[in-house]
């Protein structure tokens, strides 16, 4: 049986006396799609962020890839991409997407050949020398998707991965 890519028991996260995520048990298997659907303010981005160790769970336990949450070597095997990002908007799409590699501590040729890879999957390859201040919100989200993936990730949580994307992406066309 293999290990969940996520599993949960009972995960609760309160603001004050405001409960944000009430009691959340899941569990994902590695290969499946899971999404979270409900309406603003149910809690979503914050069980997102309790399953990274942004924000730490009230009360309630989880893991990620067979490791309880915050786990630096799981994080590791983990792509995010926020729902609000704010990148170097100075950096060109191959500046930014090589800062994430070195970031990740990936080797020269490595960076360079997933860079390419990853910008020609997402349709910005003719914009690698381009700043990023230049992109559109819809070309953003696709960096944004291309820095999440640069590590090859075992897991990959993406908050609101369709804002900004034109009918196509979000479609998934390619």
């Amino acid at each position: 049986m293999s290990i969940p890519a996520i599993k949960t028991e009972n995960l609760r996260k309160e603001f004050g006396t405001q409960a944000a995520v009430k009691g959340l048990t899941l569990q994902v298997e590695q290969g499946e799609v899971f999404g979270f659907l409900g309406p603003n303010g149910a809690g979503k981005t914050t069980s997102i962020k309790m399953l990274l160790g942004l924000v730490a769970p009230t009360s309630g336990t989880g893991a990620l890839l067979g490791a309880p949450l915050g786990d630096r070597a799981a994080l590791a095997r983990i792509g995010f991409l926020p729902e609000h990002f704010r990148f170097q908007e100075w950096l060109t799409a191959n500046e930014f997407l090589e800062l994430h590699g070195e970031l990740l501590g990936m080797d020269s040729r490595s960076l360079y050949l997933r860079r390419d890879e990853l910008l020609e999957r997402v349709g910005l390859i003719e914009f690698r020398h381009k700043q990023l201040r230049t992109f559109s919100k819809g070309m953003l989200q696709r960096i944004g998707l291309a820095q999440a993936l640069m590590n090859h990730p075992a897991l990959v949580f993406l908050d609101e991965p369709t804002s900004g994307l034109g009918p196509c992406w979000a479609q998934a066309c390619a």
